[in-house]
């Protein structure tokens, strides 16, 4: 433990790495255009928001792959900004809970993994899951640079659609949706952003992983590839912990009890190092899933802070 994390990126590092990202993407353009296409054709009832939902199609300027979101409007307008990042798996989500609560949604879904007719499983690895993770520590086109700045390029369409208050930006999300928008926050900065709502978040204590289960077991091929000098810095500039002292904002944490995926651990330490008002949950036979005792716990933190 002690001989990886002098591999880690010191604090002042991950300011400049911070920083340097969010210059970089601030210089490309981007276009977001509405499709009137609805693919949710399976016959679950009635969905009224699903008339007034609409995918996102992202074209940047600078000539990467297009990528696309959910826009899921607010009841009323105007509202408050939230962005939900995805966990690993290839989905978008839907957030019909907080929408009648008054806030615009937007679900991103970068790198171009997931399209409105489904997920492009060509992009995938053989085994079947998503490179961003091993492009990562294997320093390829395609890692979680790249993936945070579709983000940012999202996110700026966002700010700018009508009836969104530009200055109340939240973010939230589950597995690498958690630990995605603790990064995000983190480049964003307190000034930007209101809170942060990361529930069992993956991209938490690399070096205390050892590299096991499903998640963080993906590493493990691109460890007998890459030195450890630079295999232990390179996912230290995207672990959440070498972000906390950057994470000043209001941040709820949770952590499950059954779950050997993100197990509660590092969360907890994560915990610990955040500087500012923060909230910690643990769910003693939480699985590692998406699942009511989330929506419940962003729903509450959201209400207080975004």
């Amino acid at each position: 433990m002690k001989q990886i994390n002098q591999y880690y990126p010191a604090a002042p590092e991950v300011d400049a790495w911070c920083a340097g990202l969010l210059e970089q993407t601030e210089a490309v353009s981007v276009q977001g255009e509405l499709l009137d296409d609805n693919p949710l054709r399976e016959p679950f009832g009635n969905c009224p928001n699903t008339l007034i939902n609409q995918y996102v199609r992202f074209t940047a300027g600078d000539g990467r792959r297009d990528f696309y979101g959910y826009w899921q409007p607010a009841l009323k307008s105007p509202a408050p900004l939230l962005i939900n990042l995805p966990g690993y798996g290839g989905y978008m989500s839907l957030h019909p809970q907080l929408c009648d609560q008054n806030f615009h949604v937007l679900h991103i879904s970068p790198l171009g993994y997931v399209t409105p007719q489904g997920a492009r499983k060509e992009l995938a690895l053989p085994d079947g899951n998503w490179p961003v993770l091993p492009n990562t520590a294997l320093n390829l086109p395609g890692g979680y640079a790249d993936w945070l700045s579709d983000c940012l390029l999202a996110l700026r369409w966002a700010l700018e659609q009508p009836g969104v208050q530009r200055d109340r930006l939240s973010l939230f999300g589950t597995s690498q949706g958690g630990g995605g928008s603790l990064l995000l926050a983190s480049i964003l900065g307190p000034e930007r952003v209101r809170c942060v709502c990361a529930d069992l978040p993956f991209l938490t204590g690399f070096s205390l992983s050892g590299l096991n289960g499903e998640a963080y077991g993906l590493l493990r091929p691109a460890a007998e590839q890459v030195p450890p000098d630079q295999f232990w810095r390179r996912l230290g500039f995207v672990d959440t912990l070498s972000h906390s002292h950057r994470l000043t904002m209001p941040v709820m944490l949770s952590a499950g009890g059954a779950d050997g995926t993100c197990p509660p651990a590092p969360i907890e330490l994560l915990f610990a190092r955040l500087p500012g008002t923060k909230q910690y949950t643990y769910l003693e036979h939480q699985i590692h899933t998406h699942s009511r005792s989330s929506m419940v716990l962003f729903g509450g933190w959201l209400q207080l802070y975004a």
